[in-house]
């Protein structure tokens, strides 16, 4: 049997695969576009698959649109749904999720259909024109050219707890019941203390638990909370050429910025344009000593959570609920009583607790060398994705085009999104994922409108 044939298709329907194709169909005359949805509801990836409706945009609606070119779209759309809200509404993940869905759907005055392939792509071969992708069922695919809109996985174990086999341990955070089953009074232990930490807190609450839960990171580093705060518009990049000019540079802007009477956050925004210009000017070792050092911290002030949830954070720390530690976990010991965990900070003497659950909440992974997902393993077999040094993603050029093996950008084929860090530095959140998939899908159609 003959394999559909399509101008384009995007491998990965979460929020990455839905705006980029969303943003094809917006083209004219509009490519022929297939999304392989991979057992995944469209746009319900790590992010918007949540059922909590305590889940919340770390961005308010104003920027969150899908269309940079309309920044309201976004806004509009939530105001029919959530009466109330406005553009500075942190709105429920599951809405957003429902609003992409929606805009892959499409409607009336559309001008190309989205062809929803479910299965998944376990691998690639060349073609003569293009790609054909091979399907989990046997079944193929033909394109001119592909898009890897892969998003964000599963979390690694950390080390301690790589062979760790009891169902205490879990390690999908994500994962349906990763709360459920849990006693109501019962320790919990998060290993991370970052955005993936709060939302299992968030999880836990709405599931009912009230007992106390820890959360054990290297730093204890918490995301801070969104708040009013002027802008700071920067004209241009700041000269700053190394991890240490850098945080240099922030903590001069923000005592600067405090004493006209705003906050740090404002000068952490002003940075974001500028992002990846400032990463791409340190070398491997200064980007290096920034992930080993400064990325916590960063993390911790440029992803911020919504008010509502900083709030509740702060109310459970006071309350003693939520006690953060700092450390390394050296052993973990499974006994009839629950999971013992014990780490150790710097030097320090060794500190233990037994818990009834612990969760890994270390964050997405994104070292592409060792994942062993067929479709990763076998464009990385053919040479066509290379993995990045320091293990944040795939090699890719400034046009999100994937860089072989050889060293060239690989024909028709691209990624955008959390693929493309060691690239961008900052390439997760919505403002910038809409940014690339407009450019490509213009760059895709144009070079098939070409043709």
């Amino acid at each position: 049997m003959s394999a559909i044939e399509y101008d384009i298709v995007i491998v990965g329907a979460g929020a990455s695969g839905a705006l980029t194709a969303v943003q094809l169909r917006r083209r004219a005359p509009a490519p022929k576009v297939g999304l392989v949805e991979g057992g995944a509801r469209v746009a319900r990836g790590l992010a918007y698959g949540t059922p909590y409706g305590a889940h919340l945009l770390n961005v308010p609606a104003r920027g969150m649109s899908a269309f940079p070119e309309e920044p309201n779209h976004f806004a509009g759309w939530l105001a029919s749904r959530l009466p109330g809200s406005s553009g500075e509404t942190f709105a429920p993940r599951p809405l957003y999720g429902e609003y992409l869905s929606e805009l892959v759907a499409g409607g009336a005055g559309e001008s190309g259909a989205i062809d929803r392939i479910a299965g998944t792509a376990v691998g690639m071969t060349r073609a003569a024109r293009g790609w054909v992708l091979h399907l989990h069922d046997g079944g193929t695919v033909r394109a001119r050219a592909v898009v890897l809109a892969l998003g964000n996985l599963p979390p690694d174990d950390p080390a301690a707890l790589t062979s760790l086999a009891d169902e205490r341990y879990v390690r999908d955070p994500w994962a349906p019941g990763a709360a459920a089953g849990l006693d109501r009074d019962a320790t919990v232990l998060m290993i991370g203390a970052g955005l993936t930490m709060v939302d299992l807190l968030l999880t836990l609450q709405v599931e009912g638990h009230r007992g106390p839960v820890h959360a054990l990171s290297r730093h204890g580093a918490l995301p801070r909370e969104h708040a009013p705060a002027a802008p700071r518009p920067l004209a241009a990049a700041p000269s700053l050429p190394t991890p240490r000019a850098a945080a240099a540079w922030v903590r001069g802007e923000a005592r600067a910025a405090t004493r006209e009477g705003g906050d740090w956050r404002s000068v952490i925004d002003s940075l974001r344009p500028h992002t990846a210009a400032i990463w791409s000017g340190w070398d491997l070792r200064g980007r290096r000593s920034f992930l080993r050092h400064a990325r916590y911290l960063w993390d911790a002030h440029r992803h911020r959570v919504a008010p509502e949830v900083g709030a509740r954070v702060r109310d459970l720390l006071e309350k003693g609920a939520l006690v953060v530690h700092r450390g390394r976990i050296t052993a973990v010991e499974a006994t009839p009583s629950g999971l013992t965990v014990r780490w150790r900070r710097g030097a320090g003497r060794e500190e233990s607790r037994t818990v009834a659950r612990v969760i890994n909440c270390t964050g997405p992974r994104s070292d592409y060398a060792t994942l062993d997902v067929p479709l990763v393993a076998a464009l990385r077999r053919g040479g066509y994705l290379v993995p990045d040094p320091l293990g944040l993603g795939v090699e890719t050029g400034t046009d999100g085009a994937l860089i072989g093996r050889d060293g060239a950008p690989v024909e028709g084929l691209f990624t955008l999104g959390p693929l493309r860090r060691p690239a961008l530095w900052e390439t997760t959140a919505i403002p910038e994922i809409r940014a690339q998939a407009a450019a490509l899908a213009r760059r895709l159609a144009e070079a098939i409108g070409a043709e």
